[in-house]
């Protein structure tokens, strides 16, 4: 098998938008590059990534941070410890700490990261741009606002350079609507949001993604904020509908908009509908 192969196994895996049969291709992608290049190959490291990101996607922590680092590990020994790839599996590994509010160890993997992408590829690269946004994302999540602005634009002024990087440019312009939004920023934060929805519907065609839920969503955070009560729940409906579709009814993230829409219907219930 040549590598592009293995990649494709994934790339139409994920074609059938049913998680099961995502889950059990990588797998099989894994199996098939462990016995055909070896573990301690690059490309069984590549497909340990992928699963890594699936499960990720699922919230499946656990599982996630052990094929990131299986992957790095094998990375390191097969690229090197100064290599853009390795760095790459710190990157993924970083950006699942956060997720888990593990914000110190995120930190630390992305300084490392950024360090490594700056000597292996330059900061003119999309590497060094990803590493720039997870940075920005945890600086959010520390509400360190102007932390989080100055990472962003940054890798958002990278990404004005580099064209072809669509799925890159749509995650930037959400994070950055993110921030703009907890400043109260919100018709700015509403143009890169609709802007992000854009790239996916029409640029892209993909919104089987967890990114294109969370997008909807936030739509309806900014409506629910600016008092436009019934855009809220149109954003928040569509959001739901994304969201079972990506994972399923019971998952958190379903809960998290079902409850967002829950309130702004509430609010609509109000004795002071002038607004809506």
């Amino acid at each position: 098998m040549e590598v592009k192969d293995y990649f494709d196994i994934v790339d139409k895996a994920y074609k059938t938008e049913d998680n099961a049969v995502i889950e059990s291709e990588i797998k099989r992608a894994c199996e098939l590059a462990r016995q055909n290049e070896g573990e301690s190959s690059a490309v069984y490291s590549a497909m340990l990534s992928e699963l890594g990101g699936f499960y990720r996607g699922m919230t499946r922590f656990d599982e996630c941070l052990d094929c990131f680092t299986r992957a790095a590990e094998i990375m390191k020994v097969a690229k090197g410890a100064d290599s853009a790839d390795y760095a790459t599996c710190i990157n993924n590994r970083a950006s699942t700490y956060r997720l888990m509010g593990r914000f110190d160890d995120a930190q630390e993997e992305l300084e490392k990261c950024l360090e490594i992408y700056e000597k292996s590829v330059g900061k003119k690269h999309i590497l060094y741009s990803a590493a720039l946004n997870n940075l920005g994302m945890v600086a959010l999540n520390r509400e360190d606002t102007d932390a989080a602005m100055e990472y962003l634009t940054e890798s958002a002024d990278i990404l004005k350079e580099l064209p072809g990087h669509l799925f890159e440019y749509g995650s930037s312009l959400a994070n950055t609507a993110e921030l703009y939004r907890l400043l109260g920023r919100y018709e700015e934060a509403e143009d890169n949001l609709l802007k992000a929805k854009a790239v996916y519907d029409t640029e892209l065609n993909d919104t089987y993604t967890s990114h294109y839920h969370a997008i909807l969503n936030s739509l309806g955070l900014v409506c629910m904020a600016t008092h436009r009560y019934k855009e809220a729940e149109e954003w928040f409906e569509k959001a739901l509908t994304a969201c079972a579709r990506y994972f399923n009814t019971e998952h958190r993230e379903y809960k998290s908009t079902e409850h967002n829409l829950e309130v702004v219907r509430n609010l609509m219930k109000g004795p002071d509908r002038s607004d809506l």
